[in-house]
């Protein structure tokens, strides 16, 4: 009885920021993946040995210089998903990158939390650009233009109807 009442209690207090809900989910896996992309550059030593090493076998490029790539390819993600931009692009890329990482690493502590974020990720895919995305943003302006675009023709056809009947 008390758990539902906490619940009732939440609830009403939590209705009117709902649309914020997909905006922190948003931000909060951006910065986790912030974080890692530049914890990659700052010290990629680090995670060398968890680069794959069929990756290895198959690259030209050294377990360094791939980390540093991943590193700066998360980052853009990161960043992308920060604003808003592609985010269903970009979140599944990066749901598929932590279930690869994920696999590569096997059971664990570490999989485990991957996994959850890949969840968390896929969730943002799932749910694609919210209301303070810049796809959000972008896509209202071009709805916009195009609803203006065809008030002009539908302008422009009274005028001809117009022209016709008087004739």
């Amino acid at each position: 009885m008390m758990a539902f009442k906490i619940e009732k209690f939440f609830e009403k207090r939590t209705e009117k920021i709902k649309k914020y809900y997909p905006l922190v989910l948003r931000t909060g896996i951006a910065i986790v993946f912030l974080w890692f992309g530049l914890s990659q550059l700052k010290n990629p030593d680090a995670w060398t040995r968890l680069a794959p090493s069929y990756v290895l076998a198959l690259s030209p490029f050294s377990a360094t210089a791939l980390i540093y790539l991943n590193g700066i390819v998360e980052i853009v993600l990161a960043v992308l998903l920060l604003l808003g931009l592609f985010t269903r692009s970009v979140s599944l890329l990066l749901t598929l990158h932590l279930l690869h990482i994920t696999t590569m690493l096997g059971y664990g502590a570490i999989a485990a939390r991957d996994f959850s974020l890949a969840i968390a990720t896929f969730t943002i895919f799932l749910l694609g650009a919210d209301d303070f995305s810049l796809d959000k943003l972008l896509s209202n302006r071009k709805e916009n233009l195009k609803e203006k675009e065809k008030e002009k023709e539908r302008e422009k056809n009274k005028e001809l109807e117009k022209e016709e009947t008087e004739n």
